[in-house]
């Protein structure tokens, strides 16, 4: 006799039924069950709130110890509001630190610390130090790069100003030449002969061309000399220089200078500058 199995765990039942039902890769991919809650969680409230009388501080203890504010919120805040929600802590802090400095000023405790109070830094010297070092590299890089932007800004402003006046140098230039041949012009007008050789000879300049300097040579001109040959023309008509008279008379015009000194036979047998008593009285003989 077959005798048929009988399941009575519902937990097995649910299984078999999962089995059976075999969903498709779309209805999985779509369809996510999220993890249920564990059934074993427990929330022994009176065990929460014993814990918490056996941490919490006595009622009769002083404020002092606690240092404790309680704020009243006025109104309710949506906590889901980021902005409304980072304001209430922060008016909160706040009216409580300021509730706090009223009752430490009213209990004449110190709070504030002393001037002369050293605490150890939570950096070390050497670390501050690196920071510090690196400060002043930014900082001397900043100055740098802003002394090579003014320079830019000057070198492109020089370039503008230079530019501006070779423009104002041509049109000047330009001007001047029109001018003048507006004049040469009225004066044809007028009835002036315009010779060859007058004052109203065509310029140089008027062709615009620039100046070219001459390169003919005069004669009886050296090439350094900017007189003209007026100098060496004076210096043929005896104007020399007071200068040059002096040095000729003191110095002569060349020829032996070396032997003026030098004796002679005559001044060999002249004695006429010695004196024969002098110095005679003043000797002592050693002996």
């Amino acid at each position: 006799m077959v005798v048929p199995f009988v399941n009575d765990d519902p937990m097995i039942d649910d299984e078999t039924e999962d089995l059976d039902e075999v969903p498709s890769d779309s209805d999985s991919e779509e369809d996510v069950k999220l993890a249920e809650p564990s059934k074993t969680a427990v929330n022994n409230r009176e065990a929460i709130l014993d814990k918490l009388g056996d941490i919490s501080w006595p009622e009769n203890v002083d404020w002092k110890h606690k240092l404790s504010i309680d704020i009243d919120q006025e109104q309710e805040v949506d906590v889901n509001d980021d902005l409304a929600r980072e304001l209430s802590f922060y008016t909160q802090a706040l009216e409580g630190t300021r509730q706090a400095f009223e009752k430490l000023e009213s209990m004449g405790l110190p709070f504030l610390r002393p001037a002369d109070y050293y605490a150890e830094m939570v950096k070390a010297d050497s670390h501050m130090e690196k920071v510090k070092s690196r400060l002043l590299e930014e900082k001397k890089k900043m100055e740098e790069a802003d002394e090579r932007r003014k320079a830019r800004e000057a070198k492109r402003l020089s370039k503008e100003i230079q530019s501006q006046k070779l423009k104002e140098r041509a049109k000047q230039k330009k001007d001047d030449i029109e001018s003048v041949k507006k004049w040469r012009k009225q004066r044809q007008q007028s009835g002036f002969a315009d010779g060859g050789d007058g004052p109203d000879k065509a310029l140089g300049f008027e062709d615009g061309k620039v100046f070219e300097r001459s390169k003919k040579k005069r004669p009886g001109v050296l090439p350094g000399d900017r007189s003209g040959g007026k100098a060496k023309q004076a210096f043929g008509k005896g104007k020399t220089q007071k200068k040059r008279d002096t040095k000729n008379s003191k110095f002569g015009f060349g020829g032996r200078k070396g032997s003026k000194k030098q004796n002679t036979a005559d001044t060999t047998n002249d004695f006429g500058g010695f004196s024969k008593g002098a110095g005679a009285g003043n000797k002592k003989r050693k002996r």
